[in-house]
This record gives C-alpha cells, structure tokens and sequence, in this order.
C-alpha cells in the first residue's frame, strides 16, 4: 500500500497544479470578523466588488461577528485552505487579541496565510475647541501641568484609539484619565460637550467635525501627511515619531493555502484597489489603498505586534 501510495503521488501533482492555475471556478468567502456597517465591513464591500470584476466569479461579504473580530478568524483558519474562504482582518483578532489573551490564546497569525494589505489609515487627535491647546506638544505640555485630569475618551476598552492614548501617555511621560465609550460615536457627543476633552479617532468619524469648528485636530498618527487630510501635521512632526497608530484592514488565508493561490488574489486585489471606484470608497472610509503581497503583509502585522504587544503588557489589558 505505501509503495502504490508513492507512485501515485506525482501523478497527483499535475492535478493539483492546474487546480490551482484555474482558480477561482467558484465564489470567493470574504469573511468580516464584525457586524455589518463598521469599518473593515465599509471597506471589504468595495474590496469584494473590485475582486469580483478582476476574478470574473461572485465574491461574497459574509459577517461573522464575535469576541472581537477573533471568531470569525477562527473560523477562516479552520477552512480549507484552497483559496475560497478569505479574512478581512483588523488589528483586533490579530495584534490585539493574541497580545492580550494570555498563554492560552491561540496565535491565529500561526492559523493564517497572508496574502495583502488592502486598507490603512491613521488616527487624528482630536480636541475640544475649550481646550488651551492648539498642538500636539502644547497638548503634552497642558497634560503635564494637570496630571491625570485630562478626561481622554476612547471607542472602548482595548480598541485602537484607547491603545493610542496609552502609548502617548507613555511616550511622553503623561497621564490621562481615560473614559472608555462604546464606540467613536457614543464619545463624540460628550466631547463636543467638554464632558472629555480629547481623543483619537478614525478620520472618516471626525473629520467633518473638525472642518465645521466643533472640534480641533493636533495630529494625525501617521509617519507622513495623510492625502485625505494635507494640513493636519503628523505625531513625527509633531516630535513624536514612535506615535505610529494605523487601523487597518488586510485580506488572509487559512495557512497552508498554495502560494499560486495567495499570489493570484494579491494580485487581483492590487488591480482592484487601483480602480477609481475602489479608491473612491475607501476615501470616504477615512482608509487609503495599498500596493502589497504576502511577505509585506506579514512584515506590516509584524511592526504592529512589535509596537503593540510591550503596551497591552504593560497596562496589564486582558480579554479572556
């Protein structure tokens, strides 16, 4: 049997290999870890109907929320690795959920291939117009003057912008009062009321505010001026270059998944992010497109878990 078993493997290895040449001959799974309408669902969307018209096949939004973007990459990880069932992954289940879940939390980047950045974008920090300061080292300044009483909000214990307002507090020696919300949107209308004082928060949820006067802006976390916002300085400018803070959105596979498939699908979605009306969505989304493949993809998730980890250790945040 071992020995029959032997010979007909390479007669097996054509087969597979235009399987793979031929792929897709299906509908494609795009897999969102979170409710519809949130932001990795704003982007998928566009993202799915730009791989479509480059697949020539359906490709299918399918939400699976839970437990933070973890179950629905669970279950990409657990499917079978032939290319038709894809994550829409965010910093959730994999920088944040692996670093604060203890030992026994499964590293679901071990679980995954990746396969392509689709989307990222910086944070603004946002003030009320109250606030005596107009900049991001006036901001430190003011903040050293009143330790602790600087009402920061957040969208939430563990998110993004609660993460970014740690990472200040650490960089530059200060301390915040952190007022947790559930959402950007639950926190704005009390900042605006100078029930807090300050936070971080996605472009697309605080630009307008910004522009209408209701809110200043110091800063945005991005290592260089954001095209969507030209006149906001960045942190680096600003005097802080460690305060890099991206939500991002990036396409991954169950692991094991064939190389000729993974680069089939980065490549289609790089044409797809290319096209005007894929841009177009994504910059109302506050998200700016990205040229990747599966080695910068695993080199970006790579730099977030290096930035994030010794933070989430370091307030002692966890989610089991």
């Amino acid at each position: 049997m071992q020995r029959r078993a032997l010979l007909a493997t390479p007669l097996l290895l054509p087969a597979l290999a235009r399987a793979q040449e031929s792929w897709p001959q299906r509908a494609v799974s795009l897999v969102v870890p979170f409710a519809p309408g949130g932001p990795v669902d704003n982007v998928a969307r566009p993202a799915a109907e730009g791989l479509r018209r480059r697949l020539g096949q359906p490709v299918v939004v399918e939400n699976r929320a839970g437990a933070g973007g973890v179950v629905g990459a669970r279950y990409v990880a657990a499917a079978r690795p032939d290319g038709y069932t894809l994550l829409v992954g965010s910093s959730g289940p994999l920088v944040i959920a692996p670093a604060a879940g203890g030992a026994s939390a499964p590293d679901l980047l071990n679980a995954l291939a990746p396969v392509a950045l689709i989307a990222d974008s910086p944070q603004i920090l946002v003030v009320t117009p109250n606030l005596p300061a107009r900049s991001l080292a006036e901001f430190v300044a003011l903040a050293k003057a009143r330790p602790g009483e600087i009402n920061m909000g957040s969208a939430g214990i563990g998110t993004t912008p609660h993460l970014a307002a740690e990472l200040l507090g650490q960089l530059a020696g200060i301390r915040l009062e952190h007022v947790p919300y559930r959402g950007t949107g639950a926190a704005l209308p009390d900042l605006m009321g100078g029930k807090i004082e300050a936070l971080f928060g996605d472009i697309s949820a605080v630009l307008n505010l910004v522009e209408n006067g209701r809110l200043r802006a110091l800063a945005t976390t991005a290592p260089r001026r954001s095209p969507l916002v030209p006149a906001i300085p960045t942190t680096a400018e600003e005097g802080f270059p460690q305060l890099v803070v991206r939500n991002f959105q990036a396409l991954l596979a169950p692991a094991g998944t064939p190389r000729p498939v993974l680069d089939r699908i980065a490549a289609a979605l790089n044409e797809a992010l290319a096209e005007e009306a894929v841009r177009g969505a994504l910059a109302r989304q506050g998200a700016e497109p990205a040229a990747s493949n599966p080695e910068h993809l695993a080199e970006y998730l790579a730099q977030e878990r290096a930035t994030w980890t010794p933070v989430i250790r370091a307030i002692g945040l966890r989610l089991d």
